[in-house]
């Protein structure tokens, strides 16, 4: 096996870098994600006198079978790194004849966590009206409730794709593809009292929507750290994230009939599949409701408080539901 020299490596990293961004529109995110993983491969393959361009699977399976650290969803996530950087050393003539990599593990169907209405006026309410800080956070804890946003689209909203007269919402999500939302009204009143209000006094040159005290754009970072702690303000117990709102978003909106369809649309989803596991948190919502009101729910009788005949004499409980 030939090693080949590490800057040769370094030049079609970079231009497996461009593909992504310029070519494919992948997500910034997932090809930093990308990127770290293959470099971290990279030293682990230069220890067996190997390298990016020439290993093969047994090569990959030794360095997973090292990383007992990773969760499946990282190993998921690292052989979708190997794949595509593969098929670029392919389409790029480098490797003629890329090795297979080992199969990726069955990754867990979780349904993803949301907060009741309840809850989510509570952490609306949290932030402090007469700090301008506060006056920021409630903007964007009801934005983030009422748009659905991701975290990443969040952050790099400009002021000027927000039409304050209509609630509409300019947004360019993933693969840089454009789609509008719309705010609802209590949400246009918290946009437009920060952008009277606060904004002005907190901008310099940036042109995002939602800034810092110092004029920076808040970073992806800072508006989960913002989420959280208002979460913690508001006595909300379990796991709060900027996704946490968007399932909200999209769940409250399938329980009130909105169809899947113009639910995928305004989350801005490429395939229907994705959006169809709000139709499974919306069933165990339902059950769980049910469970709570239903006569054979999670009601507790007193086998001594069992309701008796006209005669007075005790019945028997009803064994189907054609007793009810």
């Amino acid at each position: 096996m030939v090693r080949r020299p590490s800057d040769e490596v370094e030049r079609l990293l970079d231009r497996f870098e461009e593909e992504l961004l310029l070519a494919q529109k992948r997500a910034p995110n997932t090809v930093t994600a990308y990127l770290s993983d293959l470099r971290t491969l990279s030293r682990h393959l230069a220890q067996d006198g190997a390298s990016l361009i020439d290993f093969d699977k047994d090569a990959l399976t030794r360095y997973l079978e090292s990383r007992g650290d990773l969760s499946v969803r990282s190993r998921a996530r690292f052989l979708s790194s190997v794949r595509a950087w593969t098929h670029f050393l392919e389409l790029s003539g480098v490797r003629k004849d890329p090795k297979e990599t080992p199969p990726a593990p069955r990754l867990p169907r979780t349904l993803p966590k949301i907060l009741s209405q309840e809850e989510i006026e509570r952490l609306i309410g949290s932030p402090d009206p007469h700090r301008p800080e506060g006056i920021r956070d409630r903007a964007i804890l009801s934005f983030f409730y009422a748009s659905g946003l991701r975290v990443s689209e969040l952050a790099h909203l400009t002021a000027d794709r927000v039409d304050l007269a209509t609630g509409a919402l300019r947004v360019m999500g993933k693969g840089a593809k454009e789609r509008i939302t719309f705010l609802d009204e209590r949400t246009r009143r918290l946009l437009s009292d920060y952008l009277a209000t606060v904004r002005p006094a907190f901008a310099r040159e940036h042109p995002e929507l939602f800034l810092a005290r110092d004029g920076a754009p808040l970073t992806r970072q800072a508006l989960w750290t913002l989420i959280k702690k208002h979460g913690r303000a508001a006595g909300i117990t379990s796991p709060l994230s900027p996704h946490v709102l968007r399932h909200s978003f999209a769940t409250h909106l399938l329980e009130k009939g909105l169809d899947i369809r113009s639910i995928q649309l305004l989350l801005g989803h490429e395939d229907i599949r994705t959006t169809e596991i709000y139709t499974h948190v919306s069933l165990a919502h339902l059950e769980n409701t049910l469970k709570g009101h239903h006569p054979r729910g999670q009601s507790k009788r007193n086998p001594k408080e069992e309701e008796t005949g006209r005669e007075g004499k005790r019945k028997s409980p009803p064994q189907s539901t054609e007793d009810l």
